[in-house]
Order: structure tokens, then sequence, then C-alpha cells
């Protein structure tokens, strides 16, 4: 995260907000909110790059802005108090109305509405990116399967052309 950090361009808004342009589009960042205008940040409250960036601006801890719920203290809070085993199933005190309940299959509805239609042509497979991030595919020759050229400029072509013309003659 900090790696991507360094090449974002962050404009001072005010004290707490910040303009973040990734090259994607421009997005802001206010600390005092938790919010990114483009992002799941304030949703999952987990920083992101362009938080980051911001707070690397202001010289704030990127922790401050992650929820209390993902650090130490609260999953210490949270398991402090001593955990019972159950015991043997034998020993259960179940009432009769319960003991006596039968739990089916759920049944499957018919979804509401027009039935979706079936997507043609080969299925995508690709992630998408994640709050403007952006994946670069290396090209390939069909030919060669050498990088940085494609297969109208590959020089396997051109050696492939002489060995044929050799052998004919």
């Amino acid at each position: 995260m900090g790696l991507k950090a360094n090449f974002l361009n962050v404009q001072v808004l005010g004290h707490h907000e910040f303009l973040v342009v990734d090259g994607d589009g421009d997005g802001k960042v206010n600390l005092a909110t938790k919010s990114y205008s483009r992002c799941m940040f304030q949703t999952i409250e987990i920083s992101c790059v362009h938080a980051f960036t911001a707070t690397r601006k202001r010289s704030v801890s990127i922790y401050s802005l992650c929820s209390p719920y993902y650090r130490i203290e609260s999953w210490r809070e949270t398991y402090k108090e001593t955990i019972y085993l159950v015991g043997n199933e034998d020993e259960w005190v179940i009432l009769n109305h319960i003991r006596d309940l039968v739990v089916d299959v759920p049944v499957e509805k018919n979804p509401v509405g027009r039935p979706k239609k079936k997507k043609l042509g080969r299925p995508k497979n690709n992630r998408y990116p994640f709050c403007g991030e952006k994946v670069i595919k290396p090209h390939k020759c069909s030919i060669c399967g050498g990088s940085r050229h494609n297969r109208k400029s590959c020089s396997s072509t051109v050696i492939f052309l002489v060995l044929i013309l050799m052998k004919k003659n």
C-alpha cells in the first residue's frame, strides 16, 4: 500500500479533506468522517491506499482510521470471559417440542420477474480492480510467445520464412 501511495497526487482541500488523484479519476478523502468518495473505505472501516496517502500528508497514524473492532483490545475484550464446554450430547436437557421439531430442506422458490438471459461468448474470469487500481495485462506475441512485440513485428516469422524458403530450394 505504501509503494502505490508514493505515486498518488494529493491536494489539500481543508484541514481534514483531501483530493486524491490516482490517474483513474479523483476522489475526496475526509479524515474526520473516515470516508472516501470512490471506495469501500467507510463500509468495511479498513483504510485504503487513498486514505493512507492523505494520512501521510497530515502525519496521522493510518491505524487511527481503522475501526476499533480490528484492534487487539477488542478481541481480548470479546473473549475475556470463560467459555464453558457444552458437555456430552447425551446429558443435554432439551424440551420435548424442540426435540420433536423436524427441519427440512428449504423449498426453492422461483425468482420474481422475467428470467435472465444467458450471456453468450467467453466467460469473464478477470478480477475487477479495487478502488481505482489499474490492472495492466502484458501483451504477448501469438507466434513465439515473447513479450514487448506482436505477430507483425515478430523476428521469429522472418526466420521461419527464411527456413521454409531454404527447404524449398
